[in-house]
């Protein structure tokens, strides 16, 4: 007496055999970078970065500063505030008081002056650069990658001019 499950071996048995999947392309490496871009930065990876910010803001400071100056310090204030909402409503109205010593100092320049801060600013800059590089130093490549998609998304930027492919960190 043949029970079912014994019938339904022999009839894939003899059944046509599957084909073989199509060789897809595989990364081998895809977890391990997924792992190593979740890890907070290494000790000191990052002080080109900080270096690169305070000569910004002291070109600013001192009315020597160009267009790509106030860019490079807006846009890490763009992001230190995406990574504050992430972390303490304290860090996030630091970094917004520090935006908008940026806006003021837009306006000025629109109105013809030199880049340079007004008093507000030079007290609220120094302080959200200083959280800023502390966010910095906590975080991993992967969520400043979220923060910086996050900015351009906010800014209306269409997705395929982002530089960074955003799966390459997650």
């Amino acid at each position: 007496m043949q029970t079912q499950a014994h019938t339904a071996n022999r009839a894939q048995r003899r059944a046509k055999p599957a084909k073989a999947a199509a060789p897809r392309n595989i990364d081998p490496v895809a977890g391990l970078r997924t792992l190593h871009n979740c890890r907070p930065f290494e000790d000191g990876a990052m002080v080109h970065e900080h270096i690169q910010m305070r000569m910004c803001f002291d070109a600013l400071r001192n009315g020597a500063g160009t267009e790509s100056d106030f860019d490079r310090i807006s846009m890490v204030l763009n992001v230190g505030l995406v990574r504050a909402e992430q972390i303490d409503d304290l860090l996030v109205q630091t970094m917004q008081s520090a935006q908008n010593a940026m806006l003021r100092m837009q306006a000025r320049v629109l109105r013809g002056l030199p880049f340079g801060f007004d008093a507000g600013g030079l007290q609220d800059l120094p302080v959200a650069m200083d959280a800023y590089e502390a966010i910095l130093n906590a975080s991993s490549p992967a969520q400043m990658m979220c923060a910086m998609h996050k900015v351009w998304a906010r800014m209306g930027c269409p997705q395929q001019y982002y530089l960074i492919n955003k799966n390459d960190y997650l």
